[in-house]
């Protein structure tokens, strides 16, 4: 299944039984195995690959050459090979017309989930704590991960 407002740019691959959600810009040379999810707003730099299962959020962002093999929650920015977690994608979400509060938000699930060294149970449940956790942001997080079957990637 593929949204609206997408940019797939040549020599890119969309394998089997894909959900593309809407304003995907997809680089050249990139690849998605079967059964992988993009959500809305998401940017794939050139000639990544991501293994089949695998879950991208809501305004995340891929690094050129990335190798994704676990999910990548949303609002992150995630590069290497194999990909981590590198940072919150501050400038697409500034270009997307979060406010500096939501920007916040993102920054303190970040520094929760990659920079506290809890495992991923202890900060989903400091997540769930937060004083935040009502918001958009906190919520989505919190989602993404409890249906996350390949396990959601690690930062650096």
């Amino acid at each position: 299944m593929l949204g609206d407002d997408n940019v797939i740019l040549a020599y890119s691959h969309v394998a089997h039984d894909c959900v593309i959600g809407n304003h995907l810009v997809m680089s050249s040379q990139s690849a998605l195995a079967g059964h992988v999810i993009v959500e809305d707003h998401v940017n794939i730099g050139w000639g990544t690959g991501m293994h089949q299962f695998c879950r991208v959020g809501a305004h995340a962002m891929l690094g050129g050459l990335a190798k994704v093999v676990q999910d990548v929650a949303p609002f992150m920015i995630a590069d290497g090979n194999p990909a981590v977690i590198r940072s919150i994608n501050k400038v697409g979400l500034e270009r997307g017309g979060f406010t500096p509060e939501q920007i916040g938000r993102v920054k303190h699930i970040y520094r929760i989930l990659f920079r506290e060294g809890l495992n991923r149970a202890q900060a989903v449940e400091k997540l769930k704590a937060h004083p935040e956790a009502a918001s958009a942001e906190f919520r989505h997080v919190l989602a993404f991960a409890a249906v996350s079957e390949r396990g959601m990637m690690s930062g650096h």
